[in-house]
């Protein structure tokens, strides 16, 4: 009989569950060979295989560790745009006080999320290459993949990563970059040593460039060229690239009607590039926190200073500040199915607005900001400078992703973090604290913690 230590058990099952080949225990087992790997000889061998990879690929996005709760919500609540009224005292709570330590279940949950997304995603890149029928759509499939992993990747940076004055510095930190399966224990589940931030940025623009060249354009449940297009130039911005990030948003195709459509929350929106689709059985989390009843928790309310910050006249603040304890953009307490809208043209609008005034262009930055005002049933702005814009834009940003988990990358990329937030004077607290267990598992020696925590 083999004995197994608990690290082994733990991280078997572990790869089992981030591989979608986890058996539950209630379900019977017939002539099943004991593994403690998953052989790539049994792996994707149809089309089909690589189809349902495809689905755990975009599944472990939707996990409420990760979009379908945590991530945005982490984010809005260290911003201040989410205030914290719940019971998780020791893991949002804690967040929402910008006091979270290593060994914060919610961020570690958090953590461990992405990563089951990336493997997934790094399983179907693999696989999918071995895959030679002329029926199988092999370009597209991996490039969605590669595009996934991307993105995963950029939340990683975005908590973890960088410095505390922003993204894209000297010397910034990065995160373990995996981009090969983890498909049986041993050398494939040691730790590996955090990536500079600068090498998991060539490999972020090397994995968006990849499917930008090889999808199509479009919107839906499923990363398109265009959404893709809307990550790269996301990213620049955050990495302050300012020409690129102009570069890649002035690619995306224009959303038909957008400057006169009518504001829209949650499903209603009508510039969704890609978005995350939820249902009864495979539910959203966000109105389940959000809202009292029907057996809901109850945990969240709009921040203190958000509805102050809409100008008067604005139409986001029915949608952001709906009452003290409400929000419109979640709001399916029973069903459960609130889609959460991972990449919209508005960003790409203000993108544009952002880059161009960063550039010297303040026409294009003026012409683009006014469409985002516009909307909002705003005048057109009155900002003249590359520096009075910049600010326009930053506040247009922050009421139109309300509750979409922007702002706080928005804070860290400006290094305005301080002033906006004046309590937090602690610079190191900027970066998340990485899970205690990824630290503690290596002593320190491989996997080393952000510093001051």
């Amino acid at each position: 009989m083999n004995l197994f230590t608990i690290r082994q058990l733990a991280t078997r099952s572990a790869l089992l569950l981030t591989l979608g080949l986890a058996v539950g225990s209630c379900e019977k087992a017939v002539n099943v060979e004991p593994s403690n790997s998953v052989s790539s000889d049994t792996g994707f061998t149809t089309k089909e295989d690589a189809a349902a990879g495809l689905l755990g690929a975009y599944d472990a996005v939707q996990s409420s560790d990760y979009a379908g709760l945590a991530f945005p919500t982490i984010s809005d609540l260290i911003s201040g745009d989410i205030s914290f009224r719940g019971t998780f005292t020791t893991t949002y709570g804690v967040i929402a006080q910008n006091l979270a330590a290593p060994d914060n279940i919610q961020i570690g949950n958090t953590w461990n999320a992405i990563y089951v997304g990336i493997n997934r995603a790094n399983y179907l890149i693999q696989q999918s290459e071995l895959i030679n029928d002329p029926a199988f759509a092999k370009q597209s499939t991996i490039a969605q993949a590669r595009a996934l992993r991307a993105f995963h990747y950029m939340n990683l940076l975005a908590l973890w990563g960088g410095t505390p004055q922003g993204y894209g510095y000297p010397n910034g930190l990065g995160v373990p970059l995996r981009l090969t399966p983890t498909t049986a224990i041993g050398t494939e589940t040691e730790a590996i040593p955090r990536a500079t931030e600068a090498a998991v940025a060539e490999a972020i623009r090397a994995d968006l460039d990849y499917a930008i060249a090889n999808l199509a354009v479009g919107s839906g449940t499923r990363i398109t060229k265009s959404a893709a297009l809307a990550l790269r130039a996301r990213f620049e911005l955050r990495m302050r690239q300012y020409a690129d990030a102009l570069k890649f948003a002035q690619q995306v195709p224009v959303v038909a009607n957008f400057s006169s459509a009518t504001i829209g929350a949650g499903s209603a929106a009508t510039d969704v590039l890609w978005q995350l689709a939820f249902n009864n059985t495979d539910q959203s989390q966000y109105a389940f926190y959000w809202y009292p009843s029907p057996g809901g928790r109850d945990e969240f309310d709009p921040g203190t200073a958000i509805s102050a910050a809409h100008p008067t006249g604005d139409r986001r603040l029915a949608i952001n500040v709906l009452t003290s304890s409400t929000t419109a953009k979640y709001t399916q307490t029973a069903n459960r199915d609130d889609p959460f809208n991972a990449v919209r043209y508005a960003e790409v609008v203000l993108t544009i607005a952002e880059a161009a005034a960063q550039t010297g262009d303040i026409a294009t930055a003026t012409t683009n900001l006014n469409i985002i005002r516009s909307r909002a049933g705003l005048a057109n702005t009155t900002a003249t400078t590359a520096a009075g814009l910049v600010t326009d834009i930053l506040l247009q940003r922050r009421l139109e992703f309300a509750y979409e988990g922007m702002y706080w990358y928005d804070l860290r990329r400006t290094n305005t973090v301080q002033i906006a937030r004046p309590t937090y004077q602690e610079l190191y607290r900027n970066l998340f604290p990485l899970p205690l267990r990824e630290v503690q598992l290596t002593n320190g020696l491989v996997i080393t913690q952000n510093p001051g925590y």
